[in-house]
């Protein structure tokens, strides 16, 4: 008997450790993409395409309609769906972050108490996805690029030598306030502060730079009214040039000026038709 009860106390126990095995994040390599509502394809073919000077490199289907993919890079695309209300909508569609272990990123945000679907999912790109929420209701989504994808099978075709990037710096998104380790991008999925204003912790955060934990991609937080405050910041080698070559291009497009940001380094703002932000940015601070 003594003995039965050692064994069944073990067994308990044991089982037990099952039930309460860690499961650790996986690797978030990213900025994949950014997908917004569009008011009209043309729209962003003529923004995106001619005055950014991005290639549109391919389409798919989705839930909300046909996408199209602008690309910057190998690893990192601009995608519109067409909305004709979209003006009057929130437009930012979702974020997407790269990473290589979907299955494990779902159980571990589903195990750190988010809300997460029943099961990963395949995109019409083909590619396999979930999507979750941040605390400001930003559709977040979690990406593996498979190599049988559009976005893998495209690699090394529509680089255009016109476009105004080579790669997102990193991703504005919309909150309505500010604060010190946030608990799902710092508690959760453990971005790094790499930059606040005000630098004195002892001072309300006004803003901040999180780094993605596994590459040198950032979000960036900043309060305000606008929920399509969210919005690509690119990144330019020299900002006068960028001026220029933006200038050369415009049209009708109106050229905003370029100020000086609260982290000291060059920023220009602009916006589409519908009203969606695009920011550049230099590397270095001011000088």
């Amino acid at each position: 008997m003594r003995k039965f009860l050692i064994v069944l106390f073990i067994v308990y126990f044991f089982s037990l450790g099952c039930f309460a095995q860690v499961i650790f994040r996986p690797p978030i390599w990213g900025i994949a993409k950014m997908t917004f509502l569009v008011s009209d394809f043309q729209l962003a073919r003529d923004f995106y395409g001619d005055f950014l000077g991005f290639d549109e490199a391919f389409s798919y289907q989705s839930e909300l309609g046909k996408v199209i993919s602008f690309k910057v890079n190998d690893r990192q695309f601009l995608e519109f769906i067409e909305d004709k209300e979209a003006k009057s909508k929130t437009r930012l569609v979702s974020v997407s972050f790269e990473t290589d272990h979907l299955e494990q990123m779902r159980k571990f945000l589903q195990q750190r108490g988010v809300e997460v679907p029943e099961k990963v999912t395949l995109d019409g790109a083909g590619n396999e996805v979930i999507l979750v929420y941040d605390r400001a209701g930003v559709p977040v989504e979690f990406i593996d690029l498979k190599p049988s994808s559009l976005h893998r099978l495209s690699k090394g075709k529509f680089l255009s030598e016109n476009r105004i990037s080579k790669r997102l710096h990193h991703v504005g998104l919309y909150c309505n306030g500010v604060i010190d380790n946030d608990p799902f991008y710092v508690g959760i999925l453990g971005f790094k502060e790499m930059w606040r204003y005000p630098e004195n912790h002892a001072e309300i955060v006004q803003m901040n730079y999180l780094q993605i934990p596994d590459c040198a991609e950032m979000v960036e937080h900043y309060p305000s009214d606008d929920v399509n405050f969210s919005h690509p910041c690119f990144l330019v080698d020299d900002m006068q040039e960028t001026i220029y070559t933006l200038k050369e291009r415009r049209g009708k497009t109106q050229l905003a000026k370029p100020m000086v940001g609260k982290g000291n380094r060059w920023l220009l703002n602009m916006k589409n038709d519908d009203g969606t932000k695009v920011e550049f940015t230099e590397a270095h601070c001011v000088r």
